[in-house]
């Protein structure tokens, strides 16, 4: 009996087993990419590869809860090679490097030669990769390969080209050249068709973009279709985006172009943003004259009574100014965030601002509060106790050359 009993296990084991396999892509873990190649080859398969890392989350999600699906696996399974590398560890490095891998996930189809036919980046749901996978092998063969092949025999139509487009951006390839050319082809009318508005407006990402003066121009129709809020949320981005990169390109028509174009599009919140932008930039500009007469004013009209807004305003003048009179200012709005919002961070803010101006006694008393905070909200007050221990080898100092 016992033997039988052990005999049936071994079976249901067995089983379990090779049902568990079915379940779910089966990927190899243990062969170079260039044998996966040659199999893929051999079968007359594509290769699907999944290019993560032991840090994405979306990576973990698709592992967990997308390629273990039954769907999925029977799918996948029939019709592809399937691999996964780590873009960070071993061989990974290499073919992150050989297919240009920036962002994770990414998920590529690949001939046995080794060319892409497909691309996404970014997560999917189990209808999602199934309809990828299902795209894949379209007879073209592949989406973004085949219209790659249309368009370099001389295919210009406007609606293929809106489709290449959209393509193209999805699988994160360059777009630029194309994008001007489609513009330069699209007649009057096509303007105001749905299907080219919606492709303008989503590829029109940066200052320098040939679309950006279409929609500005025709804010009233986009608005229309993509809402006001989205509209605007587009142009801050663009704006934002300028800002950021003109410390670092050197060029400041980046920065004026960007408040120009904040200006010009009059969202309820653009004279906000155009002082929180210029903020923005002369702080990187390493200008502090500038960027105190931005700040002033930004704090008078829209941060007098935000207490995250005054903390972060005063800790830059702390750390970056060391005129008397601007950190006296940055010592009033600590302090008015303090009785805003009584938090263990704000009170040390102050408390750094009195030190910087030597006036040591206030500081401490201001450290002792910022201590009794953070036990009152559980955190550790090393910063605190640190700059406390400083004032007090200052007084020290100060009393022993008195």
């Amino acid at each position: 009996m016992k033997q039988s009993l052990f005999i049936l296990f071994v079976f249901l084991s067995s089983l379990n087993c090779q049902l568990s396999k079915a379940d779910g892509i089966e990927f190899i873990h243990d062969k170079p990419f260039k044998e996966i190649l040659e199999m893929a080859k051999a079968q007359n398969k594509l290769v699907f590869m999944d290019c993560y890392t032991a840090w994405c989350g979306p990576c973990k999600r698709l592992a967990a809860q997308v390629f273990p699906d039954s769907a999925v696996g029977e799918y996948f399974n029939a019709n592809f090679v399937n691999t996964k590398f780590d873009m960070e560890k071993g061989e990974g490095v290499d073919l992150a490097s050989k297919y240009q891998i920036r962002a994770y996930p990414t998920l590529l189809w690949i001939d046995g030669s080794g060319n892409v036919v497909h691309k996404i980046v970014g997560g999917l749901d189990v209808g999602g990769l199934l309809q990828n996978g299902k795209k894949a092998i379209d007879p073209t063969p592949g989406i973004l390969t085949g219209m790659k092949n249309k368009y370099a025999n001389g295919n210009r139509d406007v609606n293929f080209l809106s489709d290449f487009l959209n393509t193209l951006v999805a699988s994160e390839e360059k777009y630029e050249d194309v994008f001007k050319e489609y513009l330069s082809k699209l007649a009057p009318t096509d303007f105001t068709d749905k299907k080219h508005a919606q492709t303008i407006f989503n590829l029109t990402r940066d200052l320098k973009s040939p679309g950006l003066g279409i929609i500005v121009k025709d804010k009233a129709y986009y608005t229309g279709i993509v809402g006001v809020e989205v509209f605007n949320k587009k142009i801050n981005q663009i704006a934002t985006t300028a800002v950021s990169q003109a410390p670092h390109a050197d060029d400041k028509a980046l920065f004026d172009g960007a408040i120009q174009l904040i200006k010009t599009n009059k969202a309820p919140d653009h004279d906000q943003k155009v002082l929180k932008l210029s903020m923005d930039y002369y702080a990187h500009m390493n200008d502090w004259v500038n960027y105190d007469k931005y700040a002033s004013l930004y704090v008078k009209k829209y941060a007098a009574k935000n207490a995250a807004e005054l903390n972060d305003v005063a800790w830059t003048y702390f750390l970056n100014v060391s005129n008397e009179a601007q950190l006296q200012k940055a010592s009033k709005w600590s302090f008015t965030a303090i009785n805003t919002d009584n938090k263990y961070t704000y009170n040390l803010t102050y408390a750094y601002l009195l030190y910087k101006q030597n006036i040591y006694k206030e500081a401490e008393r201001a450290c002792d509060y910022a201590i009794l905070r953070a036990a009152e909200e559980n955190v550790q007050p090393s910063s605190a106790t640190a700059l406390k221990e400083a004032i007090k080898k200052s007084l020290e100092k100060k009393s022993a050359s008195n």
